[in-house]
C-alpha cells in the first residue's frame, strides 16, 4: 500500500517544484526560490496558501522555437546586406569601365568602338574581372544567394513557429499541472478567517444535500420492494396453511400405518419382526419431521410478515424526518 504521510507528500511537492523550475530554466527566479526556500524550511506557508499559484509563478518561454528564430533573423541580416551588393559590384564596373574607356580613347583617337564593345572585350585596358560579362554573371550569383538566403529565412520562421505552439502547450500544461499540485497542497494551511469559514460551511450543507437527495431516491427503491414483499405476504401465509393441512393429513395417515404395524408385529415373528419395527421407527420420524416441518413453517411466515411491518414503519419514519 503507498505511503500518502504529510512527511512524504511536502517532500514530493518540493521535489515536483525544484524539477518543474529546472527543466523549463526558472529557478533563478525570484518567486520560485522563496516558494522552494518556504517549503524546504516549512515557513511562511499560510501566506502562500492566500496567494494563487496561477499569477506568481512564472512563464517559462520556448527554446527549440527561439534557436529556429534567431538563425532565421542572421539568414535574413546577411540577405539585406548581400542585396545590395550586386548593385555596389556593378557601379564599380562602371566606373572602372569609364575610366579604362578614356585611356583608350586617348591612345587610339581613330578608333571607332564604342563604350558598351569596349566595357565587354576589354582591349587589354580594361581588367577582365571588370568586363560586363563578368560582371553579369557574378550578380546573377550573389541574386541566386539572396534568394537562396529568402527561403531559408522563410523555412526557419515556419518552423520555429511550430515548434513553438507545441512546445509552449506543453510548457502550459506543466505549469498549470505545477500551480494545481501547489494548490492543493497549500489549501489546508489557509489562515482561519470568515470567508474559509463560510467556504467550509458551504461545502457542508452541499455535501449534507447531496446525501439528503440520495436517501430520498433510496428510501423510494426501498418502498417499492416492501410493497411487493407485502404483496406476497398473504400468499406465502396461504401458502404455509396449505402445507401445514396436508401435513397433518400426511400425519395422521402415518400415525394409521403406524398403527397397524405395530397390529403386525404382535402377530409376526423373527427376521420379519425386526423390518416391521424399523419401518414403524421410520415411520414415527417422519411423522415428527413433518410437524416440526409445519410449524417451522408458519413461524416463518408470521415472522416474515413481522418484518415487513416493521421496515415500512422505520421508512415512513425516515420520511417524515426528511
Amino acid at each position: 500500500m503507498e505511503n500518502t504521510t504529510p512527511e512524504l507528500l511536502h517532500q514530493e511537492i518540493s521535489q515536483t517544484l525544484v524539477d518543474w523550475a529546472v527543466n523549463n530554466g526558472v529557478e533563478s527566479d525570484h518567486i520560485v526560490q522563496s516558494l522552494m526556500q518556504d517549503l524546504e524550511a516549512e515557513e511562511n506557508l499560510a501566506i502562500w496558501a492566500g496567494m494563487d499559484p496561477f499569477e506568481y509563478l512564472p512563464q517559462p518561454h520556448p527554446s527549440l522555437g527561439s534557436r529556429m528564430f534567431s538563425w532565421a533573423k542572421t539568414a535574413a541580416s546577411l540577405r539585406n546586406v548581400i542585396v545590395f551588393v550586386p548593385v555596389a559590384i556593378t557601379w564599380e564596373a562602371v566606373s572602372q569601365a569609364t575610366v579604362a574607356f578614356a585611356k583608350f580613347i586617348e591612345t587610339n583617337n581613330a578608333t571607332t568602338v564604342n563604350f558598351l564593345e569596349f566595357w565587354q572585350n576589354g582591349y587589354d585596358v580594361l581588367g577582365q574581372f571588370w568586363t560586363i560579362g563578368h560582371i553579369a554573371s557574378l550578380d546573377f550569383v550573389i541574386i541566386l544567394g539572396v534568394i537562396a538566403l529568402s527561403l531559408v529565412a522563410t523555412y526557419l520562421n515556419t518552423r520555429g513557429s511550430a515548434l513553438n505552439k507545441v512546445e509552449t502547450n506543453q510548457i502550459d500544461a506543466e505549469r498549470l499541472e505545477m500551480a494545481l499540485a501547489l494548490k492543493m497542497y497549500l489549501y489546508s494551511m489557509r489562515e482561519i478567517d470568515k470567508t474559509n469559514v463560510k467556504e467550509g460551511i458551504a461545502s457542508s450543507v452541499s455535501a449534507l444535500l447531496a446525501a439528503t437527495s440520495t436517501l430520498a431516491k433510496t428510501a423510494k427503491q426501498l418502498s417499492s420492494v416492501v410493497k411487493e414483499l407485502e404483496n406476497g405476504v398473504p400468499a406465502i401465509n396461504e401458502f404455509g396453511n396449505r402445507v401445514g393441512k396436508e401435513s397433518e393429513k400426511l400425519v395422521k395417515q402415518v400415525a394409521v400405518l403406524s398403527a397397524s404395524l405395530t397390529d403386525i408385529n404382535s402377530s409376526i415373528t423373527g427376521d420379519l419382526r425386526d423390518a416391521v419395527n424399523s419401518a414403524t421407527v421410520g415411520l414415527d420420524l417422519a411423522n415428527e419431521g413433518l410437524a416440526s416441518s409445519t410449524q417451522s413453517i408458519r413461524t416463518n411466515s408470521l415472522a416474515a410478515e413481522n418484518e415487513i411491518k416493521s421496515l415500512q414503519s422505520l421508512i415512513k419514519k425516515a420520511s417524515r424526518g426528511r
